[in-house]
Protein backbone atom coordinates (compact mmCIF):
# COMPACT_ATOMS: atom_id res chain seq x y z
CA UNK A 1 0.00 0.00 0.00
CA UNK A 2 1.08 3.49 -1.04
CA UNK A 3 2.56 5.77 1.61
CA UNK A 4 2.80 9.49 0.77
CA UNK A 5 4.21 12.60 2.82
CA UNK A 6 1.77 15.16 3.67
CA UNK A 7 0.81 17.38 0.44
CA UNK A 8 2.34 20.54 0.18
CA UNK A 9 1.08 24.09 -1.41
CA UNK A 10 2.87 25.14 -4.02
CA UNK A 11 4.33 28.62 -4.48
CA UNK A 12 1.37 28.94 -7.66
CA UNK A 13 -1.32 27.53 -5.38
CA UNK A 14 -1.03 29.41 -2.20
CA UNK A 15 -0.74 32.66 -4.88
CA UNK A 16 -4.50 31.37 -6.02
CA UNK A 17 -5.81 30.74 -2.78
CA UNK A 18 -4.45 34.41 -1.36
CA UNK A 19 -6.40 35.56 -4.66
CA UNK A 20 -9.85 33.85 -3.71
CA UNK A 21 -9.75 34.92 -0.25
CA UNK A 22 -9.29 38.40 -1.15
CA UNK A 23 -12.41 37.79 -3.53
CA UNK A 24 -10.67 38.55 -6.56
CA UNK A 25 -10.20 34.49 -7.89
CA UNK A 26 -12.30 31.75 -7.53
CA UNK A 27 -10.18 27.84 -7.51
CA UNK A 28 -11.70 25.10 -9.86
CA UNK A 29 -9.55 22.07 -9.48
CA UNK A 30 -9.41 20.87 -12.75
CA UNK A 31 -7.25 17.19 -12.63
CA UNK A 32 -5.33 14.87 -10.58
CA UNK A 33 -1.89 14.42 -12.20
CA UNK A 34 0.59 11.13 -11.35
CA UNK A 35 4.08 10.87 -12.12
CA UNK A 36 7.23 8.49 -11.59
CA UNK A 37 9.64 10.98 -10.90
CA UNK A 38 12.40 10.23 -7.82
CA UNK A 39 13.43 12.86 -5.80
CA UNK A 40 16.39 13.41 -3.20
CA UNK A 41 16.12 14.16 0.58
CA UNK A 42 17.01 18.29 -0.11
CA UNK A 43 14.29 18.04 -3.36
CA UNK A 44 11.71 16.78 -0.86
CA UNK A 45 11.82 20.04 1.38
CA UNK A 46 8.78 21.93 1.82
CA UNK A 47 10.34 25.49 0.34
CA UNK A 48 11.83 22.78 -2.93
CA UNK A 49 8.50 21.54 -2.87
CA UNK A 50 6.96 25.07 -3.06
CA UNK A 51 8.87 25.88 -5.48
CA UNK A 52 7.79 23.51 -7.91
CA UNK A 53 5.23 24.09 -10.69
CA UNK A 54 5.24 20.57 -12.42
CA UNK A 55 5.84 16.65 -11.87
CA UNK A 56 9.11 15.55 -12.39
CA UNK A 57 8.14 12.90 -14.64
CA UNK A 58 4.38 13.24 -15.37
CA UNK A 59 2.88 9.90 -16.85
CA UNK A 60 -1.16 10.18 -16.57
CA UNK A 61 -3.50 13.13 -15.69
CA UNK A 62 -6.99 12.42 -14.26
CA UNK A 63 -10.74 13.88 -14.14
CA UNK A 64 -11.69 13.86 -10.38
CA UNK A 65 -14.80 11.61 -9.78
CA UNK A 66 -15.95 13.37 -6.53
CA UNK A 67 -15.32 15.99 -4.86
CA UNK A 68 -16.06 17.00 -0.76
CA UNK A 69 -15.70 18.79 2.15
CA UNK A 70 -13.50 16.92 4.67
CA UNK A 71 -13.13 19.91 7.02
CA UNK A 72 -13.79 23.19 6.87
CA UNK A 73 -10.78 24.17 5.58
CA UNK A 74 -9.93 21.05 3.41
CA UNK A 75 -11.56 19.45 0.00
CA UNK A 76 -11.27 15.68 -0.15
CA UNK A 77 -10.49 15.26 -3.98
CA UNK A 78 -11.21 11.46 -5.61
CA UNK A 79 -9.53 10.26 -8.59
CA UNK A 80 -10.28 6.99 -10.44
CA UNK A 81 -6.47 6.28 -11.66
CA UNK A 82 -6.23 3.50 -14.31
CA UNK A 83 -3.79 1.80 -16.56
CA UNK A 84 -6.21 0.91 -19.30
CA UNK A 85 -4.21 3.26 -21.52
CA UNK A 86 -0.31 2.47 -20.33
CA UNK A 87 1.86 -0.07 -22.55
CA UNK A 88 3.96 0.62 -19.90
CA UNK A 89 4.17 0.54 -16.17
CA UNK A 90 5.74 2.83 -13.13
CA UNK A 91 6.06 3.75 -10.15
CA UNK A 92 3.35 6.07 -8.23
CA UNK A 93 5.97 8.11 -6.76
CA UNK A 94 4.19 11.45 -7.15
CA UNK A 95 1.58 12.90 -6.85
CA UNK A 96 -0.38 16.98 -7.95
CA UNK A 97 -3.59 18.32 -8.44
CA UNK A 98 -4.20 21.35 -10.98
CA UNK A 99 -6.51 24.42 -10.33
CA UNK A 100 -7.12 26.80 -12.46
CA UNK A 101 -8.57 30.83 -11.60
CA UNK A 102 -12.62 30.33 -12.36
CA UNK A 103 -13.28 33.91 -12.59
CA UNK A 104 -10.21 34.55 -15.47
CA UNK A 105 -10.55 31.83 -18.05
CA UNK A 106 -7.46 32.92 -19.89
CA UNK A 107 -5.64 32.25 -16.76
CA UNK A 108 -3.12 29.08 -17.15
CA UNK A 109 -3.49 26.04 -14.68
CA UNK A 110 -1.47 26.22 -12.09
CA UNK A 111 0.02 22.95 -9.65
CA UNK A 112 -1.74 23.63 -7.13
CA UNK A 113 -0.38 20.79 -4.38
CA UNK A 114 2.40 18.09 -4.70
CA UNK A 115 2.66 15.14 -2.56
CA UNK A 116 5.76 12.57 -2.56
CA UNK A 117 5.69 8.97 -1.72
CA UNK A 118 7.45 7.54 1.03
CA UNK A 119 6.60 3.80 -0.31
CA UNK A 120 4.89 4.04 -4.30
CA UNK A 121 2.46 1.75 -5.95
CA UNK A 122 2.86 0.08 -8.99
CA UNK A 123 0.89 0.10 -11.50
CA UNK A 124 1.81 -2.03 -14.56
CA UNK A 125 1.00 -1.63 -18.19
CA UNK A 126 -2.66 -3.32 -19.43
CA UNK A 127 -2.56 -6.78 -20.06
CA UNK A 128 -5.25 -6.75 -22.56
CA UNK A 129 -7.86 -8.13 -20.07
CA UNK A 130 -8.81 -6.77 -16.88
CA UNK A 131 -7.60 -2.66 -16.04
CA UNK A 132 -6.03 -2.45 -12.84
CA UNK A 133 -7.12 0.60 -10.46
CA UNK A 134 -6.22 2.98 -7.40
CA UNK A 135 -8.33 5.06 -6.16
CA UNK A 136 -6.34 8.23 -5.82
CA UNK A 137 -7.65 10.72 -2.51
CA UNK A 138 -5.89 13.87 -2.01
CA UNK A 139 -6.29 16.49 0.46
CA UNK A 140 -5.99 19.84 -0.38
CA UNK A 141 -6.47 22.85 1.58
CA UNK A 142 -8.77 25.89 1.11
CA UNK A 143 -9.91 28.94 3.09
CA UNK A 144 -13.41 28.73 1.77
CA UNK A 145 -15.54 25.66 0.49
CA UNK A 146 -17.95 28.66 -1.01
CA UNK A 147 -15.04 29.60 -3.22
CA UNK A 148 -14.09 26.22 -4.55
CA UNK A 149 -15.63 24.42 -7.77
CA UNK A 150 -14.56 21.37 -9.23
CA UNK A 151 -14.73 20.96 -13.35
CA UNK A 152 -17.29 18.30 -14.26
CA UNK A 153 -18.49 16.62 -17.04
CA UNK A 154 -15.27 15.30 -17.85
CA UNK A 155 -15.51 11.87 -18.57
CA UNK A 156 -14.32 11.44 -14.82
CA UNK A 157 -14.49 7.67 -14.28
CA UNK A 158 -17.84 6.61 -11.91
CA UNK A 159 -16.79 5.46 -8.31
CA UNK A 160 -17.96 2.49 -7.09
CA UNK A 161 -20.09 4.02 -4.12
CA UNK A 162 -21.13 6.70 -6.61
CA UNK A 163 -22.37 3.87 -9.03
CA UNK A 164 -24.35 2.33 -5.79
CA UNK A 165 -26.09 5.70 -4.82
CA UNK A 166 -27.18 5.62 -8.71
CA UNK A 167 -28.33 2.30 -8.71
CA UNK A 168 -30.27 3.16 -5.26
CA UNK A 169 -32.05 5.83 -7.13
CA UNK A 170 -32.57 4.29 -10.22
CA UNK A 171 -34.37 1.50 -8.10
CA UNK A 172 -36.54 4.22 -6.21
CA UNK A 173 -37.01 6.13 -9.34
CA UNK A 174 -38.58 2.78 -10.98
CA UNK A 175 -40.69 1.83 -8.08
CA UNK A 176 -42.40 5.20 -7.62
CA UNK A 177 -43.04 4.73 -11.40
CA UNK A 178 -44.73 1.22 -10.32
CA UNK A 179 -46.57 3.26 -7.58
CA UNK A 180 -44.54 0.88 -4.93
CA UNK A 181 -42.67 3.57 -3.25
CA UNK A 182 -42.93 3.35 0.70
CA UNK A 183 -40.57 6.44 1.11
CA UNK A 184 -37.66 6.39 3.36
CA UNK A 185 -37.04 8.10 6.77
CA UNK A 186 -35.22 11.22 5.98
CA UNK A 187 -33.77 11.36 9.28
CA UNK A 188 -31.97 8.21 8.74
CA UNK A 189 -31.11 8.72 5.24
CA UNK A 190 -29.75 12.32 6.02
CA UNK A 191 -28.41 12.22 9.42
CA UNK A 192 -24.98 13.51 9.19
CA UNK A 193 -26.31 16.34 7.27
CA UNK A 194 -29.06 16.93 9.68
CA UNK A 195 -26.62 16.29 12.69
CA UNK A 196 -25.46 20.12 11.67
CA UNK A 197 -28.91 21.69 13.20
CA UNK A 198 -30.89 21.80 16.40
CA UNK A 199 -33.10 19.24 14.40
CA UNK A 200 -34.51 17.30 11.67
CA UNK A 201 -37.17 20.19 10.82
CA UNK A 202 -34.91 22.97 11.18
CA UNK A 203 -32.75 21.56 8.44
CA UNK A 204 -35.97 20.58 5.95
CA UNK A 205 -36.71 24.36 6.48
CA UNK A 206 -33.00 25.44 5.26
CA UNK A 207 -33.47 22.54 2.39
CA UNK A 208 -36.25 24.68 1.76
CA UNK A 209 -34.84 28.17 1.73
CA UNK A 210 -31.84 26.89 -0.26
CA UNK A 211 -34.32 25.52 -2.90
CA UNK A 212 -32.49 22.26 -2.27
CA UNK A 213 -35.10 19.64 -2.91
CA UNK A 214 -32.15 16.83 -3.79
CA UNK A 215 -32.46 13.47 -2.51
CA UNK A 216 -36.00 14.31 -1.30
CA UNK A 217 -38.27 12.61 -3.05
CA UNK A 218 -42.50 12.46 -2.55
CA UNK A 219 -43.55 9.72 0.39
CA UNK A 220 -40.43 10.12 2.11
CA UNK A 221 -40.99 11.16 5.92
CA UNK A 222 -40.04 12.14 9.09
CA UNK A 223 -41.23 11.05 12.43
CA UNK A 224 -42.89 12.92 15.02
CA UNK A 225 -44.28 12.33 18.42
CA UNK A 226 -47.90 13.68 18.84
CA UNK A 227 -49.53 13.27 22.37
CA UNK A 228 -47.39 9.61 22.58
CA UNK A 229 -48.35 8.66 19.47
CA UNK A 230 -45.84 7.88 16.33
CA UNK A 231 -46.60 10.25 13.53
CA UNK A 232 -44.93 9.33 9.43
CA UNK A 233 -45.23 12.86 8.01
CA UNK A 234 -44.52 11.85 4.19
CA UNK A 235 -43.96 14.10 1.54
CA UNK A 236 -47.40 14.82 -0.73
CA UNK A 237 -45.83 16.96 -2.69
CA UNK A 238 -42.87 19.78 -3.24
CA UNK A 239 -43.74 22.90 -5.13
CA UNK A 240 -47.12 21.29 -6.12
CA UNK A 241 -48.68 25.09 -5.07
CA UNK A 242 -45.55 26.87 -6.30
CA UNK A 243 -46.33 30.70 -7.36
CA UNK A 244 -49.92 30.00 -6.95
CA UNK A 245 -52.65 32.02 -4.55
CA UNK A 246 -53.88 34.92 -4.02
CA UNK A 247 -50.46 36.01 -2.45
CA UNK A 248 -47.90 34.47 -4.31
CA UNK A 249 -46.97 31.17 -2.76
CA UNK A 250 -42.71 30.57 -2.21
CA UNK A 251 -41.38 27.11 -2.70
CA UNK A 252 -42.54 24.55 -0.31
CA UNK A 253 -43.34 21.30 0.87
CA UNK A 254 -46.77 19.86 2.16
CA UNK A 255 -46.57 17.23 4.35
CA UNK A 256 -49.50 14.29 5.21
CA UNK A 257 -49.44 11.90 7.97
CA UNK A 258 -48.93 8.48 6.24
CA UNK A 259 -51.75 7.01 8.88
CA UNK A 260 -54.14 9.36 10.57
CA UNK A 261 -54.30 10.83 14.07
CA UNK A 262 -55.73 8.41 16.39
CA UNK A 263 -58.60 9.95 17.71
CA UNK A 264 -62.10 10.59 15.96
CA UNK A 265 -63.92 14.15 15.12
CA UNK A 266 -67.36 15.60 13.86
CA UNK A 267 -66.76 17.42 10.80
CA UNK A 268 -69.74 19.89 12.86
CA UNK A 269 -71.18 19.44 16.35
CA UNK A 270 -74.60 20.06 14.37
CA UNK A 271 -75.81 17.95 11.18
CA UNK A 272 -75.09 20.85 9.15
CA UNK A 273 -72.34 21.23 5.60
CA UNK A 274 -73.17 25.32 5.49
CA UNK A 275 -71.47 27.86 6.04
CA UNK A 276 -72.55 31.10 8.03
CA UNK A 277 -73.27 35.08 7.94
CA UNK A 278 -69.42 35.34 9.50
CA UNK A 279 -67.73 33.21 6.76
CA UNK A 280 -69.54 31.67 4.38
CA UNK A 281 -67.36 28.54 3.67
CA UNK A 282 -68.75 25.50 5.63
CA UNK A 283 -64.83 23.96 6.06
CA UNK A 284 -63.83 27.59 8.14
CA UNK A 285 -66.87 27.19 10.32
CA UNK A 286 -66.55 23.72 11.21
CA UNK A 287 -65.79 21.77 14.36
CA UNK A 288 -63.23 20.25 12.24
CA UNK A 289 -61.50 23.24 11.59
CA UNK A 290 -61.43 24.47 15.31
CA UNK A 291 -60.10 20.49 16.34
CA UNK A 292 -57.31 21.17 13.67
CA UNK A 293 -56.23 24.36 14.56
CA UNK A 294 -56.75 23.92 18.18
CA UNK A 295 -56.43 20.77 19.91
CA UNK A 296 -54.31 18.86 17.14
CA UNK A 297 -52.04 21.93 16.81
CA UNK A 298 -51.44 21.40 20.72
CA UNK A 299 -49.92 18.20 20.09
CA UNK A 300 -47.08 18.90 17.56
CA UNK A 301 -43.90 18.98 18.54
CA UNK A 302 -42.04 22.53 18.82
CA UNK A 303 -39.81 22.37 16.20
CA UNK A 304 -42.49 21.65 13.81
CA UNK A 305 -44.20 24.57 14.99
CA UNK A 306 -41.13 26.63 14.60
CA UNK A 307 -41.76 26.04 10.66
CA UNK A 308 -44.92 25.49 9.23
CA UNK A 309 -46.34 27.61 7.53
CA UNK A 310 -50.19 28.25 7.06
CA UNK A 311 -52.18 26.92 4.01
CA UNK A 312 -54.02 29.28 1.66
CA UNK A 313 -55.95 28.32 -1.00
CA UNK A 314 -59.99 28.48 -2.77
CA UNK A 315 -62.65 27.50 -0.54
CA UNK A 316 -66.14 26.25 -1.62
CA UNK A 317 -68.80 29.19 -0.36
CA UNK A 318 -72.01 27.45 0.71
CA UNK A 319 -74.57 29.86 3.15
CA UNK A 320 -78.07 32.23 2.79
CA UNK A 321 -79.58 33.50 5.22
CA UNK A 322 -83.02 32.17 4.15
CA UNK A 323 -82.13 28.62 5.11
CA UNK A 324 -79.86 25.73 4.20
CA UNK A 325 -78.17 24.89 0.70
CA UNK A 326 -77.45 21.66 -0.88
CA UNK A 327 -75.00 23.01 -3.15
CA UNK A 328 -71.72 25.80 -3.22
CA UNK A 329 -73.12 29.19 -4.48
CA UNK A 330 -69.18 30.45 -5.22
CA UNK A 331 -65.63 30.59 -3.73
CA UNK A 332 -62.86 32.59 -2.52
CA UNK A 333 -59.79 32.77 -0.86
CA UNK A 334 -59.35 31.59 2.92
CA UNK A 335 -56.50 31.00 5.01
CA UNK A 336 -56.92 27.17 6.48
CA UNK A 337 -54.30 27.49 9.52
CA UNK A 338 -51.32 25.70 10.37
CA UNK A 339 -52.89 22.58 10.30
CA UNK A 340 -56.03 21.09 7.87
CA UNK A 341 -57.01 18.22 5.60
CA UNK A 342 -56.97 17.98 2.22
CA UNK A 343 -60.02 18.85 -0.79
CA UNK A 344 -61.66 16.17 -2.48
CA UNK A 345 -59.96 17.23 -5.49
CA UNK A 346 -56.35 16.97 -4.22
CA UNK A 347 -56.86 13.56 -3.08
CA UNK A 348 -58.84 12.07 -6.28
CA UNK A 349 -57.62 14.61 -9.00
CA UNK A 350 -61.64 15.02 -9.92
CA UNK A 351 -65.32 16.23 -7.97
CA UNK A 352 -67.16 13.32 -7.21
CA UNK A 353 -68.64 14.19 -4.21
CA UNK A 354 -68.57 17.79 -4.26
CA UNK A 355 -70.02 20.98 -5.78
CA UNK A 356 -69.04 20.90 -9.60
CA UNK A 357 -66.50 24.25 -10.23
CA UNK A 358 -66.67 25.36 -6.64
CA UNK A 359 -65.53 22.84 -4.10
CA UNK A 360 -62.54 22.49 -6.92
CA UNK A 361 -60.99 25.80 -5.89
CA UNK A 362 -57.52 25.59 -6.41
CA UNK A 363 -57.20 22.28 -5.90
CA UNK A 364 -54.67 19.76 -7.77
CA UNK A 365 -54.08 16.08 -6.62
CA UNK A 366 -51.09 15.88 -4.39
CA UNK A 367 -48.72 12.84 -6.14
CA UNK A 368 -48.55 11.02 -3.26
CA UNK A 369 -52.20 10.02 -4.22
CA UNK A 370 -52.34 9.92 -7.97
CA UNK A 371 -52.90 6.37 -9.77
CA UNK A 372 -52.62 4.62 -6.50
CA UNK A 373 -54.68 4.03 -3.53
CA UNK A 374 -51.63 3.35 -1.54
CA UNK A 375 -51.50 6.49 0.33
CA UNK A 376 -55.45 7.28 0.10
CA UNK A 377 -55.85 4.56 2.15
CA UNK A 378 -54.81 5.39 5.99
CA UNK A 379 -55.05 3.44 9.43
CA UNK A 380 -56.42 4.67 12.55
CA UNK A 381 -52.92 5.29 14.40
CA UNK A 382 -49.71 4.44 13.04
CA UNK A 383 -49.96 0.87 11.58
CA UNK A 384 -53.18 0.61 12.45
CA UNK A 385 -56.07 -1.05 10.91
CA UNK A 386 -58.01 0.79 7.65
CA UNK A 387 -60.21 3.84 8.53
CA UNK A 388 -62.18 6.64 6.95
CA UNK A 389 -61.45 9.86 7.30
CA UNK A 390 -62.17 13.39 6.51
CA UNK A 391 -61.81 15.87 3.81
CA UNK A 392 -62.28 19.49 3.79
CA UNK A 393 -64.64 19.13 0.76
CA UNK A 394 -68.88 19.06 1.50
CA UNK A 395 -70.97 17.07 -0.26
CA UNK A 396 -73.36 18.30 -3.47
CA UNK A 397 -76.97 17.99 -3.28
CA UNK A 398 -77.05 17.73 0.26
CA UNK A 399 -77.11 20.12 3.15
CA UNK A 400 -76.06 17.37 6.46
CA UNK A 401 -72.97 15.39 4.51
CA UNK A 402 -69.44 15.86 3.94
CA UNK A 403 -67.00 14.34 1.86
CA UNK A 404 -65.28 11.17 3.14
CA UNK A 405 -62.62 8.96 2.16
CA UNK A 406 -63.53 5.51 2.66
CA UNK A 407 -61.79 2.96 4.78
CA UNK A 408 -61.19 1.01 0.99
CA UNK A 409 -59.59 4.58 -0.77
CA UNK A 410 -62.53 5.58 -2.64
CA UNK A 411 -64.17 8.83 -2.04
CA UNK A 412 -67.70 8.67 -0.40
CA UNK A 413 -69.98 11.31 2.21
CA UNK A 414 -71.19 11.18 5.37
CA UNK A 415 -73.38 13.04 8.12
CA UNK A 416 -71.30 16.08 9.07
CA UNK A 417 -72.10 14.65 12.85
CA UNK A 418 -70.77 11.37 12.63
CA UNK A 419 -66.96 11.35 13.90
CA UNK A 420 -64.09 9.93 11.59
CA UNK A 421 -60.21 10.54 11.83
CA UNK A 422 -58.23 12.61 9.68
CA UNK A 423 -54.43 13.04 8.93
CA UNK A 424 -51.85 15.44 9.83
CA UNK A 425 -51.29 17.58 7.25
CA UNK A 426 -48.93 20.81 7.33
CA UNK A 427 -47.09 22.91 5.02
CA UNK A 428 -43.40 23.99 5.21
CA UNK A 429 -42.27 27.15 2.91
CA UNK A 430 -39.22 29.20 2.63
CA UNK A 431 -40.31 32.18 4.39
Amino acid sequence: MADFNNAVMTNGGAALLAATTAGTAKIKFTKLVTGSGTYSDSEKTRASLQARSTLKAQKQEIPFSKIEMATDTCVKLTALVSNAELSAGYYVNEIGIYAVDELHPAAAPVLYSIAIANVADYLPPYNGLTPSTITQEYFATVDNALEVTIQTKTGAVALAEDLEATNEELARAMSDNDHLYAGRDLTVVFALEIAKYSDAWAWIKARIKAHNFTGIHVADYIPITMNGQTVKMQVAGIDTYYRTTDQQLSHHIDFISKDCFNQTVKWNEANNNNGNAANNSPYMVSNLHTFLTTTLYGYLPAAVKAVISNKRTLMEYRYSASGALTDGTSWGWQDLGPLWVPLEYEIFGSTIWGTKGWSQGQGVQYPIFANSFLNRIKGAGNGGGRCDWWTASVRSGHSTNCVRVYNGGNSDNWHASGELYVPVCFRIDEA
